[in-house]
């Protein structure tokens, strides 16, 4: 493939031609090799969305979170939308990071690192490659790397083009960031960090960069994650993660177990590094119990993970009507389970990530909102909090008493 532009960084081979050859869970079918041959070309030779130094500096925001002095608040669509990357959009959603990263450090007395699902979240995993609309069998909608939401084979259908304008949105995104003032050289205090699930590989792997110092980073987000169903220790998404210099996360949920847990942190935190890896539980209020032995193993093994709490894909049911939801009593439950197990079991407790919209939205059960169908109800995969219920949500979150009292 052809080198970037940029001249700071290469297109780095090496790195996607190791992890092309794993095992890769969640991935579509593309009618069109050669179309997509051209793709990965394409953005192999594009400059790097993200620069290194700026994900060398989260990471270093990070290692001050996993010592005590920071918290982190992650935020943002379950399926990002790329007609909304302009500046009006983008600033609904900072300001929405603002409210409750107000919130938290209220209660922390603790400064707190922003981070958007945003500039990048356009792949969805799936529990089934199909869904039935009106008798018919589609493909599922993937996020708009992959297909179009609506219910008809042709929308359904996947398209490489589509990585090529999600791409564009992204680029758009961090520029619109930049307008407001909260993107590439705001103050730490203002900037709004970009994280997504790194899910889609063939978005992924051509946007791998080797830095002038030797090292090599992921240029498409400052702060990729691997989701509970691509979390493999042998797979092909931990281990493109495991080679890169970016911060990274991984989610667990109420199947993990001990060995797992300890095989995803040996292979993407072999240095036991601080800020490097974040666990994101997802388990659900009735099930995060089960949170305790991961965390009290992860802590004997010597690694300073991050833990923040994911309260959302845990918490998933189904309203009279069918549509998915999440009560907002169990989202709150959750957390405050979350911070207690996780306090009493030596771990550092972080922040929240939550999937949250600034709009109108009722996609959510709870603070006097019912979902039903209609034009309040519009997420294009899994239901979002509202910004008031998001606010309820991070209010239950908290540090330790032990921990407030010293700040």
């Amino acid at each position: 493939m052809p080198t970037s532009s940029c001249p700071d960084t290469a297109y780095d081979s090496l790195i996607p031609s190791v992890v092309a050859a794993l095992p890769a869970a969640q991935q579509p079918r593309w009618p069109d090799p050669g179309r997509l041959a051209r793709v990965h070309a394409e953005l192999a030779r594009a400059e790097p969305l993200v620069t290194y130094d700026s994900v060398l500096a989260l990471r270093r925001l990070l290692s001050r979170a996993a010592d005590g002095e920071l918290c982190v608040l992650q935020a943002g669509d379950c399926a990002e939308d790329p007609a909304e990357c302009d500046p009006a959009a983008l600033a609904r959603k900072a300001e929405m990071l603002d409210v409750l990263s107000d919130i938290v450090r209220t209660g922390a007395g603790r400064p707190v690192v922003r981070v958007g699902r945003i500039a990048g979240q356009y792949a969805k995993p799936r529990s089934q490659p199909e869904e039935e609309h009106d008798g018919v069998r589609l493909p599922v909608f993937r996020g708009a790397l992959v297909n179009a939401p609506a219910p008809d084979p042709a929308a359904r259908r996947p398209d490489p083009a589509r990585i090529l304008r999600c791409h564009r949105a992204a680029r758009q995104a961090l520029a619109s960031l930049d307008r407001l003032g909260r993107g590439e050289g705001a103050p730490a205090e203002a900037r709004v960090w970009t994280s997504h699930e790194a899910l889609l590989l063939d978005y992924e792997l051509p946007q791998v960069r080797r830095h002038r110092s030797g090292r090599s980073y992921l240029a498409s987000t400052h702060w990729p994650w691997v989701g509970e169903r691509t979390r493999q220790p042998d797979g092909a998404h931990v281990r493109l993660l495991a080679h890169l210099d970016n911060p990274v996360a991984c989610k667990i949920g109420p199947t993990t177990t001990v060995e797992q847990v300890l095989a995803l942190c040996a292979a993407l935190d072999p240095e036991r590094s601080p800020g490097r890896l974040s666990l994101v539980a997802r388990f659900g209020a009735s099930r995060i119990h089960g949170l305790a032995p991961l965390v009290r193993a992860v802590r004997r093994a010597g690694h300073p993970v991050l833990w923040l709490c994911d309260p959302m894909h845990g918490n998933g049911e189904r309203t009279g009507h069918g549509l998915k939801t999440r009560r907002l009593t169990a989202v709150m439950t959750e957390i405050g389970r979350f911070v207690d197990i996780v306090s009493a079991e030596g771990g550092r407790s972080t922040g929240l990530h939550l999937e949250a919209s600034p709009d109108d939205i009722v996609e959510c059960s709870g603070a006097g909102f019912t979902p039903a169908p209609g034009p309040a109800y519009r997420t294009l995969c899994d239901p979002r909090l509202n910004l008031v219920q998001a606010v309820a949500a991070t209010a239950c979150w908290r540090l330790p008493a032990a921990l407030g009292a010293a700040a």
